[in-house]
């Protein structure tokens, strides 16, 4: 992800060692359509979920 541009890393040179994370502007222009696919999964999980199920008991 950092190589796509969508993070960056920041090592400091502390004892333990500690490295931070951040999104760039690019990877918080993900946001909204990571928001999307949150409330698509809120929306459509029992549906998942009984799918799930029945290809458990079908391949069973």
């Amino acid at each position: 992800m950092r190589r796509d541009g969508l993070l960056t890393r920041t090592a400091y040179d502390e004892n333990p060692p500690r490295v931070e994370y951040a999104l760039t502007p690019l990877g918080r222009s993900l946001i909204p359509l990571l928001d999307v696919a949150r409330a698509w999964s809120e929306t459509h999980l029992p549906h998942l979920l009984a799918a799930r199920r029945s290809h458990s008991r079908d391949t069973s």
